[in-house]
C-alpha cells in the first residue's frame, strides 16, 4: 500500500509510524492481532475505545495488536487496480495473515465498510465460509448489543465492556495455536466453542434458541487500565485532542438514548487516578487540549473542583479543557469560568425537543429559565460559538414541538444580541431512530415522507431566523433504523448492497439510496418491515442479549414517557428500578470528596512571569514518509515536539493564544525536502543547541533539526534568499536526449503556461518567470541516476509546484507524474 501513497487525496491516513505506536518483535508474537475500524483513520484515531484495546493488548507479552482502518475510494481504487491486499498500518501485513481480527462496530452506517475490508482481504464474508486457514473475525462497540444483522459475518461478538475478555480472547487463542503446533487436531469449531464460555462472548455458531448472553461489565474503572501514551496522529483529527474517560454509564435514563442504558451502572473514575493519567499523558503526546469524557461530565459528582484544579495545573501550560456535551444547569457560574482561562472550546447544548411536554416524554429535564441563564452567562464570558442539537420524530411529536425547536432557538439567539453579542449558534437536527434495549425500542420510527415533511418545515424556519442549520439526510436515518431494528434477514440486503458499490454510507457524499432500494427489492425484503411499532408480547431479535435490566423495568418506562411523566436519575444507593444493582458487586460508583487532591482547594500555580523572548532559526530536514505530512500536520508536529520536549514556547496573545512557529515556505504533500526552516520563540534561557537537542528527541524518523541559531527577535523570513534548489530524478520516466529537447524548448520562450485545479477551480498560470534556471544533470557513483535540476524564484503572485512545472515540461501526467520524487536541496 505505501508505495502508492502518491496517488491518493490523504497519504497519511496510511502511514502508520505515529508518536506511540508500537511495533513488536514478530519472533517473540504468539498472537497477531488487528484493531479494525471501518470508517477512516480521522474517524477511527478519534475513537477513545481503540486506544485502549491497542495498549491493553501490546502490553501484554506474546501478542502483537496493529490498526487498520477503512479505505477512502481512492486508495480502495488503488489497491484493486495494483491487486494489493489490504494490511496493517504498523507492520503493512497484508489482514487475511492475522490470527484475529477485532471490528469495532459503532454505526449501523458502516457495515457495508466492513464487507469492503473483508473483501478486500480476500476474507469471505460469512463465518460459515471461513475455515482455520484465515483470521479469526470478531466484533466488539455498542452495535453487538443487536448483533442480528451483521451476526452471520462474525465468528463471534463480545457484548459489553472490553477491557477484560480481549485477553481472554488471545489466551484462548494461544493455546489453540499451541495445541495445533503440537499436533492436536484442534479445529475451529473448539476454539469458537471455547469463546461461547467467556460471559458476554456471543457465538452465533453456538447459540442455541433462547439462550441468554449476559454482558461484560468491568465493575471499578478505576481498576482498568487506561493508555498513557495514547498514539498521537500527525493528521488532524475529528476528536484532535488528549481524551480521558472520567465516568462510564450515565445516572440519567433518557428514553431515546442507548448509550445511557447498555452501559449503565454508572461508574465514576476517581480525580486522583485521572491526574495520575493526565500528568504523564500531556507529557508523552504534547497535546494542547485534553477532553473530560463522559456521557454527562456535568453530573460527575466532583466536576467543579477536578476543573478547578486541572486549571490550575495546566493554564500556564496552554492547555484547554472541553467537554463533548454539558446540561445547561453544570454550565452556570463556575464550569464557563474555568474553561475559559486558557481558552473558549465550544459548547454543546442537547435540549433534544423543542418543548417542555416533549422534554417530559423523553424523559430530558431542562428548565429552560436556567436554560436561558447559563446561556446569557456564556455571552457575557465572550462565548460565541454554540451548538444545539434537537431530533425529530421522536414519539407523540405535534407540530407545536416543531415551532418550539425555532422559538427555542431564536430566544438564545436574541439573548446574544440584547448583550451586543452576535453569536455563531448552529442549530443540528437529526431523526429520531428507535434503539434496542431502550424505552423507546417498541416504537415505530416516522416514514421517510414525514421526516422530509418535517426538515422542510425547520430548514423554512431556520432560514428566516438567520440561524444556521444542519440536519443529517433523512435517507441515512431510515436506513440506520432498519439496521437498528432489523433481523438475520437484512445481512443478504447488506451484501448486495455492497456488490452494488455501497460504502461509506454515512457520508453523504458516498451515499446511494438508489443502489439500497434495489438491494433490498432484489432481495425480497421490504424496507420499513423492522421499524413498524411493537409490542410488550412481541419477540425482540435482540431479546437473548441481557444487559441487567428487564423488559418489564423497560416497558413500564415506555408508558410512563407516553403519559408525559418523569422518572428520577439513578441513586447512588438503594435503587431497585431497572434491576441492575440487585447484585452486590455492581452498584454506583460515584468518586469520594475526600479523594479530590487539596478538595477544591489547590492554590492556582503562579503564571510563568514574564521573562526574556528568544527566537530561534532552525534549519531541518523532511525525508521519506514523513514526506506525505501537510504543512498544517507539520506545524502540529513541530508545536506538540516542543510541549512533549518541555520547552517554554511562546504564544500570542488574545482569546485564542497560538504558539509562535513560524514555517518560512510551505512544502506540498509528498516532496522532501533537505533544508527547510522555522522561527520559533521562546522564553527563558533556553540555548538553540539545547532546542535542537530536545526536539531532535521528540521528532519522529524522517524530521530532523540539522542546524539551530539564536536571531534577533526583529529579523523575520522574508529577508532570506527569493530563490529554491530542486532536484528530480527522471532516469526511468523517459530518454536523457528527449528531456533536453523539451527543457531547452521551454528555456527560449518568452511564456510558458499550467493548468492548474485550485480548490475545484480550473486556471492558467505563465511559469515562465518563475523559473530562474533548469538544467539536466547526472549523479554519479553506486546511486547513479540523472535528473532535472530546477530552481524556482519565489513570486509573490501566482505560483506553480515544481511536479506541475515539470509535468507541463516534460508532458508527464497522471500516475508517472504523481510518483515522481521531488527533492528539495535548498
Amino acid at each position: 500500500m505505501k508505495e502508492f501513497l502518491s496517488l491518493v487525496s490523504k497519504p497519511v491516513r496510511y502511514l502508520g509510524q505515529e508518536i506511540n505506536s508500537i511495533r513488536k518483535d514478530p519472533s517473540e508474537i504468539r498472537v497477531k492481532f488487528c484493531l479494525a475500524f471501518p470508517d477512516v483513520y480521522e474517524v477511527g484515531m478519534s475513537h477513545l475505545g481503540i486506544q485502549i484495546l491497542y495498549h491493553i493488548l501490546n502490553g501484554e507479552k506474546g501478542v502483537a495488536c496493529e490498526r487498520v482502518f477503512s479505505p477512502w475510494v481512492d486508495m480502495e481504487k488503488v489497491l484493486r487496480e495494483k491487486k494489493i491486499p489490504l494490511s496493517s498500518l504498523e507492520s503493512s501485513t497484508p489482514l487475511h495473515e492475522f490470527d484475529v481480527i477485532g471490528f469495532s462496530l459503532q454505526y449501523e452506517l458502516c457495515y457495508t465498510n466492513v464487507l469492503n475490508m473483508l473483501d478486500l482481504s480476500n476474507i469471505p464474508f460469512f463465518s460459515k465460509d471461513r475455515d482455520d486457514r484465515f483470521p479469526l473475525i470478531i466484533a466488539g462497540g455498542p452495535l453487538t448489543f443487536h448483533p442480528a444483522p451483521v451476526a452471520d459475518f462474525f465468528d463471534a461478538m463480545v457484548i459489553g465492556d472490553g477491557e477484560e475478555v480481549v485477553l481472554e480472547i488471545c489466551h484462548l487463542v494461544s493455546q489453540w495455536k499451541e495445541a495445533r503446533g503440537k499436533g492436536a487436531r484442534a479445529k475451529k469449531e473448539d476454539l469458537l466453542k471455547s469463546f461461547s464460555q467467556l460471559k458476554g462472548v456471543y457465538v452465533p455458531y453456538y447459540h442455541a434458541k433462547g439462550q441468554e448472553v449476559h454482558k461484560r461489565v468491568v465493575h471499578d474503572i478505576n481498576q482498568a487500565p487506561f493508555p498513557i501514551c495514547p498514539i498521537v496522529p500527525y493528521m488532524k483529527v475529528v476528536h484532535d485532542r488528549l481524551n480521558i474517560e472520567i465516568a462510564r454509564g450515565c445516572k440519567r435514563g433518557c428514553r431515546f438514548c442507548q448509550a445511557g442504558f447498555i452501559h449503565r451502572p454508572y461508574r465514576e473514575r476517581n480525580p486522583e487516578v485521572i491526574q495520575q493519567i493526565l500528568h504523564p499523558s500531556l507529557k508523552q503526546t504534547g497535546y494542547e487540549e485534553l477532553s473530560l469524557l463522559s456521557l454527562s461530565a456535568g453530573d460527575y459528582s466532583l466536576i467543579g473542583p477536578l476543573l478547578s484544579h486541572l486549571m490550575d495545573q495546566y493554564e500556564s501550560k496552554k492547555v484547554a479543557v472541553s467537554f463533548p456535551s454539558l446540561r445547561m444547569e453544570s454550565v452556570v457560574g463556575r464550569l464557563a469560568e474555568e474553561v475559559k482561562r486558557v481558552r473558549k472550546t465550544g459548547f454543546t447544548i442537547a435540549p433534544e425537543a423543542g418543548t417542555e411536554r416533549l422534554r417530559q416524554v423523553i424523559n430530558k429535564e431542562l428548565d429552560e429559565s436556567v436554560l436561558f441563564q447559563g446561556v446569557s452567562d456564556l455571552f457575557a464570558k465572550g462565548w460565541k460559538n454554540i451548538k444545539l442539537y434537537f431530533m425529530v420524530g421522536l414519539p407523540t411529536e405535534k407540530e407545536e414541538d416543531l415551532n418550539g425547536i425555532l422559538d427555542l432557538s431564536r430566544k438564545i439567539a436574541s439573548l446574544g444580541r440584547k448583550q451586543k453579542i452576535y453569536p455563531n449558534l448552529n442549530v443540528s437536527v437529526s431523526t429520531f431512530v428507535p434503539k434496542p434495549h431502550t424505552p423507546f425500542q417498541w416504537e415505530s420510527q416516522i416514514p421517510l415522507e414525514q421526516m422530509e415533511e418535517k426538515l422542510r418545515f425547520l430548514k423554512d424556519g431556520i432560514k428566516r431566523s438567520n440561524l444556521r442549520f444542519k440536519w443529517q439526510d433523512p435517507h441515512l436515518s431510515f436506513l440506520e433504523g432498519i439496521f437498528s431494528m432489523g433481523g438475520r434477514d437484512v445481512s443478504m440486503a447488506l451484501v448486495e448492497a455492497h456488490r452494488l458499490g455501497c460504502r461509506f454510507d454515512g457520508w453523504s457524499d458516498q451515499f446511494h439510496f438508489s443502489f439500497w432500494k434495489e438491494a433490498f427489492e432484489k432481495t425480497g425484503l421490504e424496507m420499513d418491515l423492522h421499524t413498524r411499532k411493537k409490542d410488550l408480547e412481541d419477540l425482540l431479535p435482540w431479546s437473548f442479549v441481557k444487559t441487567g435490566m428487564n423488559a418489564e423495568y423497560l416497558w413500564g418506562e415506555y408508558q410512563r414517557g407516553l403519559q408525559g411523566k418523569i422518572s428520577p436519575p439513578c441513586l447512588k444507593e438503594n435503587c431497585q428500578r431497572c434491576g441492575i444493582c440487585e447484585e452486590k458487586v455492581i452498584h454506583i460508583r460515584e468518586s469520594d470528596p475526600t479523594e479530590m487532591l487539596a478538595s477544591g482547594k489547590a492554590v492556582r500555580k503562579e503564571l510563568r512571569k514574564k521573562r526574556i523572548k528568544k527566537k530561534i532559526r532552525l534549519k531541518f530536514k523532511k525525508v521519506g514518509q514523513m514526506r506525505f505530512l501537510s504543512h498544517l500536520e507539520l506545524a502540529h508536529l513541530f508545536y506538540r515536539a516542543s510541549k512533549r520536549a518541555d520547552l517554554p514556547l511562546c504564544f500570542s496573545r488574545g482569546f485564542h493564544p497560538m504558539p509562535r512557529i513560524i514555517f518560512a515556505t510551505a512544502l506540498p504533500v509528498g516532496m522532501e525536502s533537505l533544508m527547510e526552516i522555522v522561527d520559533m520563540e521562546f522564553e527563558g534561557i533556553t540555548t538553540s543547541q539545547e532546542v535542537m537537542k530536545r526536539l531532535n528527541q521528540t521528532l519522529p524518523k524522517g524530521v530532523e533539526i540539522i542546524e539551530a541559531k539564536e536571531v534577533p527577535p526583529f529579523f523575520d523570513l522574508s529577508s532570506l534568499p527569493r530563490s529554491s534548489v530542486y532536484w528530480i530524478p527522471l532516469d526511468h520516466l523517459l530518454s536523457k536526449e528527449e528531456a533536453i529537447l523539451k527543457i531547452h524548448h521551454v528555456l527560449e520562450l518568452k511564456e510558458f503556461s499550467v493548468h492548474q485545479k485550485r480548490e475545484g477551480k480550473e486556471r492558467r498560470v505563465d511559469v515562465r518567470p518563475l523559473i530562474e534556471t533548469m538544467e539536466m544533470k547526472e549523479k554519479s557513483g553506486e546511486d547513479y541516476c540523472w535528473g532535472v535540476e530546477l530552481v524556482l524564484r519565489r513570486g509573490t503572485g501566482k505560483t506553480a509546484k515544481p511536479t506541475e512545472i515539470v509535468g507541463a515540461v516534460l508532458g508527464l501526467e497522471g500516475e508517472p507524474l504523481a510518483q515522481l520524487k521531488v527533492i528539495k536541496v535548498e
